[in-house]
């Protein structure tokens, strides 16, 4: 009993497709294939590469956003002086600003004025003056 697509020529036409296919593919040499493997192994280490970077990056980025902001720059505790060096000898230490030193004593009978400047004649103190 023959059976139905024994004699299908479709079939026939398949098949010596493939054996002309089979006839001239070429077996690549393992050193081909040793090297293909090498390149996409390089290939994927540089993405993972990149990612880890992007990922550094990113959080050290939000770090920064989320920290609070730099404080004001210090100044320097004495002003430096404009004029140029000075020569040596003549310089006199800075004046401190922690307590009074005894060598000035305030003078009897000086008043000071808050500041702003004495109060005017014409004003009663209960209102400023227009101006």
């Amino acid at each position: 009993m023959t059976e139905p697509h024994d004699h299908d020529p479709l079939r026939s036409l398949f098949q010596q497709a493939a054996a002309d296919g089979r006839s001239r593919s070429v077996q690549p040499s393992a050193a081909d294939i040793t090297a293909r493997g090498r390149g996409a192994r390089r290939r994927r280490l540089a993405v993972f590469a990149a990612g880890a970077c992007l990922v550094v990056g990113g959080g050290g980025a939000a770090l920064a956003a989320l920290l609070p902001g730099r404080a004001d720059p210090v100044l320097p505790a004495t002003t430096p002086s404009v004029s140029g060096p000075s020569p040596m000898g003549t310089t006199s230490p800075p004046p401190s600003f922690d307590r009074p030193t005894g060598t000035n004593p305030p003078t009897i009978g000086t008043t000071t004025s808050p500041p702003g400047g004495p109060p005017s004649s014409t004003s009663n103190g209960s209102t400023p003056p227009d101006g």
